[in-house]
């Protein structure tokens, strides 16, 4: 089958000259394309494609045949020494957020009694009671089942309404005739599954909901009752414009035309809402449309990338009957960020942004406000620079209390061939503002500046962890050594560097612990040996004084290849405030390579952060079978819940006294 990409000739510059191409000043970047404009520029293109040719017979080749592995068995779960149950919940952790109120999907959930557990290698999810204990482990109450041949992508447990959503995903290979139209007949199809579960009996939760959405999954969030999916459609069946006929003599031109004549014809039949995802309830095999007329976006009504699809979706969770809204445009989404007013799309390396230098990247980002059910389209902007491709990546961002969307991106392209101090400099940083009467995102502000021309970062380095709260920026930069930046956000129209504190090692992951406090999870590094790493890392940083942070506190563990899921992913660290806020307990998943022996273990670490004396204590790790469960595994997870600890480690949860020795 066939894809298109129509052509975008644009002829205006925006203001802060980073569009290349044409940007209306009152409507906008991305503009509303009802369903009969888009049919009719798709038919359009598609006749003007039309290629009849013809080729003689050929022998076929027979491909060797394959023979099936079998799947690796599941391991049994191991025993962890007996405890007694616990009474009720006093103290719970959660899910570690980026955004206060803004709640993320993840492997476990708990509400203070039950614990639930994403098990990949089951595709269910599995519960526990704390409060029973059965023989040495917590007792499995239940299992429960999810959409065959699915991934199990992340769970959302809202307690006061006895709800638990799990979100997942899979390929269907094949779409049953007459859902839609022949030319979807045999083609693959992605679904994201939304089951949506009544917990008020824990033993037997029941399914309330369970909608089929056709899509690829990238993000999900959840705001009060409203659940927010982000997916990316890579589109098809739009009607063939290329055929080759097999005969022993070449076709004449008229008998070329009367092939091209019913090619045209069967393009004329062909209606787009045949080509634009659908959902579907569960037991019910009736495609329902997922976007209404003019809910569909391009840029300046032309659809820049018509196989590419990018849609906002909301469910109402206190009505399970209510039909989701979707909203979409013609584009792909390649990184995340959603603060509890909006949600930012970006596109990297789209061609519509302008750079200083060829070998820079260019971003576009596109703002959808939320509100209620609906999202309402803000504007587009743009910015320079490279954006981290892991879960890590939306901490780049962040959005002030005036709506400023601030990000602070690595340059990869650093030269000084350019007078732009941007294009010098590792880091980046960048203050969008809405223009609202115009539908845009302008930059206010931006380091390196005339004013400030002063690179951020040494020649080479790269970004690491950064993290954006209370109008401070902090980031770090890392070749040889670390260097911690502060950045004074305070003034969007003027950001200005206020601290710099350079010490061994890096920091993948900041963490706030008190808003003078900042945990970074890292690595040792050694400046005499370039930079080499050494093992892992776990710093405290005091941050009262903007133009003076210090590193008050560090422990480290292991040797070269050492490592955490969180230095990856923020869900894998755990952490939670007692003794009237005087303490906080952290726990995460280590695994220490000892280079003395060449031995690896793994286990779930834990830490106390005591704040007025400024130090950090390790309590220790505890491994669930050391002698074989050595290998790792990138969703480990934690649950404190008063003085016990829960490690969730391949499907299974362990329980310990937090003090254990």
């Amino acid at each position: 089958m066939q894809r298109i990409c129509l052509l975008i000739i644009c002829c205006f510059l925006m203001p802060s000259s980073l569009f290349a191409q044409a940007l209306d000043d009152k409507q906008g970047l991305l503009k509303p394309i009802s369903f009969e404009q888009l049919e009719q520029q798709l038919k359009t293109e598609l006749k003007s494609r039309i290629i009849v040719n013809d080729y003689r017979p050929m022998p076929t080749i027979q491909p060797p045949s394959v023979m099936a592995q079998a799947s690796p068995e599941p391991r049994a779960a191991q025993a962890r020494p007996s405890m007694r149950a616990r009474a009720s919940a006093g103290q719970v952790s959660s899910t570690n957020l980026q955004e206060q109120g803004v709640d993320e999907a993840d492997m476990v959930k708990t509400d203070g009694r039950y614990l639930y557990g994403a098990n990949q290698q089951g595709g269910g999810i599995r519960v526990f009671d704390t409060q029973a204990i059965s023989g040495s482990t917590l007792k499995q109450i239940t299992t429960i089942g999810m959409p065959a041949n699915s991934q199990l992508h992340g769970l959302y447990l809202i307690p006061s309404k006895k709800q638990l959503v799990a979100v997942t995903s899979s390929y269907q290979s094949m779409r049953p005739m007459g859902m839609r139209s022949r030319y979807h007949a045999y083609m693959g199809v992605g679904q994201i599954q939304v089951l949506i579960f009544n917990t008020s009996n824990a033993v037997k939760p029941q399914l309330i909901r369970q909608l089929d959405i056709e899509g690829g999954f990238f993000q999900t969030r959840r705001i009060n009752n409203r659940l927010y999916l982000f997916l990316n459609h890579y589109l098809s069946g739009m009607p063939g414009t290329y055929k080759s006929i097999e005969t022993k003599q070449p076709l004449t031109e008229a008998q070329k035309e009367v092939e091209k004549q019913k090619i045209s014809a069967a393009i004329d039949q062909w209606s787009v809402k045949e080509f634009l995802p659908n959902y579907f309830e569960k037991g019910n095999k009736e495609a329902k449309p997922l976007f209404k007329n003019n809910s569909l976006y391009a840029v300046n009504q032309k659809a820049e990338a018509v196989y590419q699809l990018s849609s906002l979706i909301s469910l109402d969770l206190d009505n399970p009957s209510q039909a989701p809204e979707a909203i979409a445009y013609f584009g792909n989404v390649g990184n995340f960020y959603m603060s509890d007013k909006a949600a930012y799309l970006v596109s990297p390396y789209d061609a519509l942004v302008k750079v200083p230098i060829s070998s820079m990247q260019g971003n576009l980002v596109h703002k959808f406000a939320v509100s209620g059910k609906s999202f309402n389209y803000r504007g587009s902007g743009a910015f320079f620079g490279t954006l981290n491709w892991n879960e890590l990546s939306s901490f780049q961002f962040d959005e002030d209390q005036r709506g400023n969307l601030r990000v602070v991106t690595y340059n990869m392209a650093q030269t000084n061939k350019h007078p732009d101090p941007i294009t010098r400099s590792p880091v980046i940083l960048t203050v969008l503002a809405e223009a609202p009467k115009a539908k845009q995102l302008v930059t206010v502000g931006r380091l390196p500046n005339a004013k400030y021309p002063q690179a951020i970062g040494k020649p080479g380095e790269r970004l690491y962890g950064a993290r954006l709260f209370n109008n401070y920026a902090y980031f770090v930069t890392f070749r040889n050594t670390d260097p911690l930046y502060v950045v004074d956000l305070r003034d969007p129209r003027d950001p200005k560097v206020t601290g710099e504190l350079v010490i061994p090692g890096f920091s993948d992951y900041l963490h706030p612990v008190t808003p003078n406090l900042l945990l970074g999870v890292g690595k040792v590094a050694d400046a005499q040996a370039g930079g080499a790493q050494q093992g892992w890392k776990l710093s405290l940083f005091d941050i009262s004084n903007p133009n003076r942070p210090q590193e008050v506190d560090k422990l480290e563990l292991g040797g070269s290849g050492s490592n955490s899921p969180a230095n990856r992913n923020h869900h894998a660290i755990t952490s939670l405030a007692i003794n009237n806020n005087t303490l906080t307990r952290v726990a995460l998943p280590v695994m220490v390579s000892d280079p003395n022996t060449a031995t690896i273990k793994n286990g779930l670490h834990r830490f106390e952060v005591t704040h007025a004396q400024r130090k950090l204590k390790h309590l220790g790790g505890f491994s669930v079978n050391p002698a074989k469960d050595w290998y790792w595994d990138e969703n480990d997870r934690s649950i404190l819940i008063d003085n016990t600890v829960y490690y969730f480690h391949n499907g299974n949860f362990y329980a310990s006294a937090w003090a254990a020795k």
